[in-house]
């Protein structure tokens, strides 16, 4: 019974040295050896990452944490587990960094007094700052620079299309706001890269191929859109004079396979512009109507002239007759005797009217031909429809896209003339006696349309 009360009380007075000795005995570990920050990616966009490498923190002191080998992997994952849950921290920045920026690596201590309780260890907690450095500089570019905007369609129905360079060093497509029924004046806004991607994707997929954008959206005002002609002062000269020139060339090469017709002379008389109140997939935006006041040779004034010829020449053979018959009684009677003087007078004055009434007689001949070719022509009206003419046009010689070309036509049957022409004598003309009836004609299918011309009556 003393043996083991001996025992006992050696015991108990080894156990006060052994604390102290485990109090003063305490290894220093400064976490921020075992910190480490990694950059990814390039200057202005990089992100920083961070580890704490644990496990080296406990082998590198195996006594403070009471392991007494490297091979004891189960005690050494033990006190691993510990330091992961009482020992942390962050960093206060990782993303967009560039090269100079400095961010601070935060450690949260608030619970290392119970690794210190466990293990024979001293933490010394400190904020660490790193500078970012050595990060690579991408190349800078404006995707906008290769990108050309294009507007298909007319007036409010204008579609938005992309035409991009082949150049563009990273080609991620392009978007916008609004793509479809565009007017002129509308604002769209056109983003660098597909709809689904954010800011950062854009970025980082071009970052990961060396460049970096200067900018990724911009504002676009829709301009150079066509709209169609309202009024006549809508048309350009350019296009005004193409369509002119369009309709003539067509009517002289519809005149020359004329058989029984003979064009004298056209001109363009004027303009007559119909805009329909109401407009849907039959109804034109617009009739653009180029009306020609075309002068052609009458065939009924020349047969009809032909007679009155005839007549007059059998009446003047006639008279002339007579007049020969009295001459020749009224010199027989007239005296042998007569003095020479008075002869050679008489003969005289006789040339004199003689020449007097030849000039006459060639003045009346000149001024019945002038009045013979005015009786021999007439005048009608003739027209070429456009239909949805738009501004600015297309300048492509004689083609006109989204544009109908309508020009007077007519047929006849059993004597009886249908559609846009009228009758003389026994030939047809495709067109208008009056210009009262083109207008009638053309508003009898446009009735409610507001009209403007700029012929001048």
């Amino acid at each position: 019974m003393r043996v083991m009360k001996k025992m006992y009380l050696k015991m108990a007075a080894v156990l006060p040295l052994a604390a102290v000795i485990v109090s003063c005995g305490r290894v220093t570990i400064d976490p921020n050896d075992y910190l480490n920050v990694e950059f990814e990616g390039m200057d202005s966009v990089a992100v920083a990452t961070y580890s704490i490498d644990y496990e080296k923190m406990v082998t590198d002191n195996l006594k403070a944490f009471d392991i007494k080998s490297k091979k004891d992997e189960k005690d050494i994952e033990r006190a691993v587990k510990k330091l992961k849950k009482y020992l942390g921290g962050e960093l206060d920045n990782t993303r967009e960094l560039s090269n100079g920026d400095k961010i601070t690596f935060e450690w949260d201590d608030d619970d290392i007094e119970k690794l210190e309780k466990k293990y024979n260890i001293k933490l010394k907690v400190s904020d660490k700052t790193i500078e970012v450095t050595d990060l690579d500089v991408p190349e800078e570019f404006d995707p906008f620079e290769y990108l050309d905007i294009e507007y298909t369609g007319v007036g409010e129905n204008s579609v938005m299309s992309f035409k991009v360079d082949d150049d563009l060093p990273v080609n991620l497509g392009f978007d916008a706001d609004k793509k479809y029924g565009l007017k002129n004046g509308d604002k769209v806004t056109v983003t660098f890269g597909p709809s689904y991607y954010d800011e950062e994707d854009i970025m980082e997929s071009c970052f990961n191929k060396g460049y970096k954008p200067t900018q990724i959206k911009k504002e676009y005002t829709v301009e150079g859109v066509p709209s169609y002609v309202e009024k006549i002062a809508d048309i350009e000269k350019a296009s005004y004079d193409r369509m002119d020139k369009y309709a003539l060339d067509s009517f002289k090469e519809l005149a020359d396979s004329w058989d029984d017709k003979e064009l004298v002379d056209v001109e363009l008389a004027g303009v007559d512009l119909y805009i329909p109140k109401e407009t849907g997939y039959f109804t034109p935006k617009n009739i653009v109507c180029y009306v020609y006041k075309v002068t052609a040779k009458d065939p009924e004034a020349g047969k009809e002239e032909e007679k009155k010829e005839e007549e007059k020449k059998e009446e003047t053979t006639e008279a002339e007759k007579t007049t020969a018959a009295e001459e020749t009684t009224t010199k027989a009677d007239e005296k042998k005797d007569e003095a020479a003087t008075t002869a050679a007078d008489d003969k005289k004055s006789e040339e004199t009217t003689t020449t007097a009434k030849s000039e006459d007689k060639e003045k009346t001949t000149e001024a019945k031909k002038d009045d013979k070719k005015s009786k021999d022509t007439f005048t009608y009206y003739y027209y070429t429809l456009f239909e949805n003419v738009v501004t600015p046009d297309n300048g492509k010689g004689s083609d006109f896209p989204n544009v109908s070309i309508i020009v007077p036509d007519s047929d006849i049957f059993f004597g009886e003339i249908y559609g846009e022409g009228f009758k003389k004598g026994n030939v047809v003309f495709d067109g208008f006696e009056t210009l009262d009836k083109l207008r009638d004609s053309i508003k009898e299918d446009y009735k409610d349309a507001k009209f403007e011309t700029d012929i001048k009556k």
